[in-house]
């Protein structure tokens, strides 16, 4: 299984990464691709502790099961998912600069993202292993950049 903490899996992301441009598509859901960059690096803020979430979705994702179903054994549908309020795109809070800026800066935070030791709970799935986030840093970032056809 695909894990950003792979060192193939994260070089085969940051080549999709760098193949997006301004210009870049949405295939599906509301995000440009601007917010879509901001919101991927949100989710690594809370896994680092820069931004803080409130615990939130579903009590079966917080189980070991819940956690399994969804970063395992079901694909993420198009435009369906949840998503915590912290890295909501439509929400105000959402600090945009520029997509050069923006991208430049999530792949700054997906290295540290690698080299981190912990992670702070997640809104959905609270607290997880290395392992598991490493799992749904890399399914969340692939699932958005098929969103923008990388």
């Amino acid at each position: 299984m695909e894990n950003l903490f792979n060192q193939r899996d994260y070089e085969k992301i940051v080549l999709r990464l760098n193949s997006i441009t301004p210009l870049s598509d949405r295939q599906w859901g509301k995000m440009d691709v601007n917010q879509m960059v901001v919101h991927l690096k949100d989710q690594l803020d809370i896994a680092l502790g820069i931004k803080a979430a409130k615990a939130q979705g579903l009590l079966i994702l917080r189980t070991t099961v819940g956690r399994w179903v969804v970063l395992y054994l079901l694909p993420w549908r198009k435009g369906k998912e949840l998503t915590p309020k912290e890295m909501d795109a439509s929400m105000n809070g959402m600090i945009i600069t520029d997509f050069e800026s923006d991208k430049h800066l999530l792949l700054i935070r997906i290295k540290e993202f690698t080299m981190a030791a912990s992670f702070s709970p997640h809104p959905f799935f609270g607290k997880m292993s290395n392992k598991n986030w490493g799992r749904l840093a890399w399914k969340h970032i692939d699932h958005h950049l098929s969103q923008f056809g990388a």
